[in-house]
């Protein structure tokens, strides 16, 4: 089973997704050799969370890694992770991952997987494991792995900021994409565009979206040569394979860039592809469904008895009735639901909230929270639990974590 999760990556900027520009063409491939979601959310708008909730099946109520005003926290001790099923069901567990969030000390996300292979970043495609030496460590655990089921877990970093590709993705769909110097999109930098203080026209803006879609171009070409390699080892035919992000990113939808910030449909909705041997071919579903899914997924698909035991369901199985997802790196305590009856996000720290109806789906009409659909979309906000509070088990972050976290432009 191989479960692919790439960072900050948008559904809408994938071709497999109907984009303009050919960022996908593996991705696409593989959409039409199984199912393609059109309707995937994310459980919360940043990494942590996210990737709790990929790989546990739980909310991040519930798996508790995140953020509060008390701090850091990983997940809790009682919380049985999707490494830890597959491993005791005999399957040989890995995992590749690329961003200080992961980090086993911080998020306890290494429980469950024989081999946890971590790599920290900061901010730069030069200071981080891109995406070619990503698969290269994966192709090299496969070279050395026994002859066990596999549950193998890749993470893709390279979308995040900085939006530096190599050559020739950094300027495959705008040459004006050159005039971007390497490594803009910093800390400093972000920083810089959300006080206003570095103002990007409108050139300026295209020429960073372009040098984003080079980043899914690149990362789509590694997929490719991923599969290629597990195709001719023998190790592609019977897999499961899933593909999701861990969340997505703003490019001035609402006034905002980047992710962690904001509850709105672009930081939220996510790719998801599945293909499983013998399953659907060339499918499109409308189904809502979310991250939580994913895990039941991988669970049944390996014949576990315990896919009972979460809260989400197959996918393929049905539409789920609400999406819902909490929390934020620097927004504050926002909440937000996406059901038939609109969308409602709430800011419970400032007491505000934003309603958006059906005919509304980018989210860019706000309406009066009133009425029966709202009423129902709030109690469903009302009834979650609120951000971590008791001081049981913070995570301390280190010196280097913090140095990592400042260059991602998460902390000042």
């Amino acid at each position: 089973m191989l479960l692919i999760v790439l960072d900050t990556t948008r559904a809408d900027h994938l071709s497999a997704y109907g984009y303009d520009r050919l960022t996908t063409p593996n991705l696409d491939r593989l959409a039409a050799d199984g199912e393609r979601y059109e309707e995937a959310y994310a459980q919360a708008p940043w990494t942590l969370p996210s990737m709790a909730t990929i790989l546990t099946g739980y909310p991040p109520h519930r798996h508790g890694a995140g953020k509060s005003d008390v701090g850091m926290f990983g997940l809790r001790e009682d919380v049985t992770t999707l490494a830890q099923r597959m491993r005791r069901a005999g399957y040989s567990t890995a995992a590749f991952v690329n961003v200080v969030w992961c980090s086993p000390d911080l998020s306890s996300l290494d429980r469950g997987f024989d081999t946890y292979d971590f790599h920290g970043s900061d901010a730069s495609n030069v200071g981080h494991r891109d995406a070619r030496r990503t698969t290269d460590a994966v192709l090299d655990w496969f070279e050395k792995a026994d002859d066990r089921p596999a549950f193998v877990v890749v993470h893709y970093f390279d979308p995040h900021l900085t939006y530096d590709p190599p050559a020739p993705y950094d300027t495959m769909f705008d040459a004006g994409a050159s005039a971007i110097p390497r490594g803009f999109g910093s800390a400093q930098d972000v920083f810089g565009i959300r006080d206003g203080t570095i103002r990007l026209d409108p050139a300026r803006r295209r020429h960073l979206v372009a040098r984003y879609d080079g980043e899914l171009r690149h990362v789509d070409e590694q997929f490719g040569r991923l599969r290629a390699e597990l195709e001719r080892r023998g190790r592609w035919e019977d897999a499961l394979v899933i593909v999701v992000a861990d969340h997505g990113e703003e490019f001035w939808e609402h006034g905002g860039f980047e992710h962690g910030h904001a509850h709105y449909r672009e930081t939220l909705r996510v790719p998801l592809i599945v293909r499983r041997p013998g399953g659907p071919v060339g499918r499109v579903s409308a189904d809502r469904v979310r991250q939580l899914d994913v895990a039941p997924t991988v669970i049944d698909f390996a014949g576990i008895e315990a896919a009972g035991e979460l809260p989400g369901r197959v996918l393929g199985s049905g539409s789920a009735r609400f999406a819902v997802a909490e929390g934020s790196l620097w927004g504050g305590d926002l909440v937000s639901v996406r059901s038939d009856l609109g969308t409602l996000i709430s800011h419970r720290g400032e007491g505000t909230a934003e309603f958006f109806a059906p005919g509304d789906p980018f989210e860019l009409r706000p309406a009066e929270p009133a009425g029966p659909e709202a009423e129902r979309l709030t109690a469903i906000l009302g009834a979650l639990p609120g951000p971590r509070q008791s001081s049981d088990d913070p995570r301390e972050l280190t010196d280097e974590q913090l140095r990592e976290l400042r260059s991602l432009g998460y902390l000042q």
